[in-house]
């Protein structure tokens, strides 16, 4: 597998991070406080990713391999089973996302199962390599996100109707609902889903010091982020509309302008279509690896078809329409199946980790 710069890995995560997210309004039950639900999610990820990182800091393994030790052999073998389960479901729920965004904003009489083969085909490409293929490529592509962001933010400038006051009052509903929104919603998604790079450290043997640093940058530069793209999005939309539309980042996009150019659906497509194949590849690439640990086999590309087309039937078989994939995936997936297995499985685990005192690798 070819080496990868920390400078690399950073983008792919941050690519991975506002994949799907930077299309939504997160916490949109805060209101026009959710802009501050972001922020606080963003603190309290911080933690949750120095977990993660000292799990593979003091055991030097990919998940499977912490959790048998961890839990012991069988028991660990069953929840790396369920871990990879979890990784299928959301690389499907993922693909779902993106095929449901394209056909119901530019792309109307496009059938779902038309963009999630064509998803998966690119995705099933970077894996025919590796993941380091797919890293690299993101380095490459983070550019693209950043110019895009810098005309968005310049973009909404040219719409009449912006204004910052839109987001005022800030907390005139009180605290509650802000912390509502962050927790776990926000920290499970999409911070928690760091979870996913577990099976990605192991591939590189990186400095844990170093790794930490980047890994709390990434946390702190998508906070800020997606905190100021939701700002963007309510300025322009304003609470109501921002709230209640499917696809808010669509809406923004069709209604700025820059000059007599107004068409600014392409803008959208390379965000979405970007964000999307890397998101899905390293959900579908955890998936195989934590496969390719539990049955301890050499090579993990003949999994390749199977897994991929596991992905889209249960793309297409998670829900029968949007509203219901969307109910799915803010109410019972967050609380469980995130929770469970993106926090306490975890905390339990490196609480067992310190108490049997494992070998610490010293890096």
């Amino acid at each position: 597998m070819n080496k990868i710069t920390y400078k690399e890995l950073f983008s792919a995560m941050l690519a991975f991070e506002l994949g799907s997210a930077v299309l939504f309004v997160l916490g949109a039950s805060a209101k026009q406080d959710a802009w501050i639900s972001i922020l606080l999610a963003t603190v309290a990820a911080l933690p949750l990713v120095y977990l993660y990182v000292t799990l593979y800091k003091m055991h030097d393994g990919n998940l499977p391999q912490i959790l048998e030790v961890t839990f012991g052999k069988a028991f660990g073998k069953v929840l790396s089973v369920i871990y990879a389960i979890y990784f299928l479901y959301i690389a499907a729920r993922v693909t779902r996302d993106f095929a449901e965004l394209n056909i119901g904003t530019i792309y109307k009489q496009a059938p779902v199962s038309a963009f999630s083969i064509a998803i998966l085909v690119v995705v099933m490409y970077y894996l025919v390599f590796d993941i380091s293929v797919m890293i690299k490529s993101s380095h490459v592509l983070l550019p693209t996100f950043i110019i895009m962001a810098f005309f968005q933010f310049i973009g909404v400038f040219s719409v009449n109707c912006v204004t910052i006051k839109k987001i005022f009052p800030i907390l005139g509903n009180g605290l509650m609902p802000v912390v509502k929104a962050a927790f776990p919603n926000i920290l499970t998604f999409p911070y928690g889903e760091l979870i996913t790079f577990m099976m990605v450290f192991p591939e590189f043997k990186f400095n844990t010091n170093k790794l930490t640093k980047y890994c709390f940058a990434l946390v702190v530069t998508t906070g800020l982020w997606l905190a100021l793209n939701t700002v963007e999005i309510f300025s322009v939309l304003g609470v109501a509309e921002a709230t209640r539309a499917n696809f808010p980042f669509y809406e923004l996009a069709l209604i700025m302008k820059f000059g007599t150019f107004r068409n600014l659906d392409p803008f959208y497509a390379i965000v979405t279509v970007i964000g999307g194949v890397i998101k899905i590849t390293v959900f579908t690439y955890a998936a195989i690896k934590t496969i390719q640990t539990i049955f301890n086999l050499k090579e993990y590309k003949f999994l390749l078809i199977p897994v991929g087309t596991i992905v889209y039937a249960l793309s297409i078989l998670i829900a029968d329409s949007y509203p219901l994939h969307i109910l799915i995936g803010l109410k019972l997936t967050t609380l469980y199946i995130h929770v469970p297995l993106q926090i306490i499985i975890p905390l339990i685990a490196l609480i067992l980790s310190f108490i049997r005192n494992p070998k610490t690798s010293k890096k």
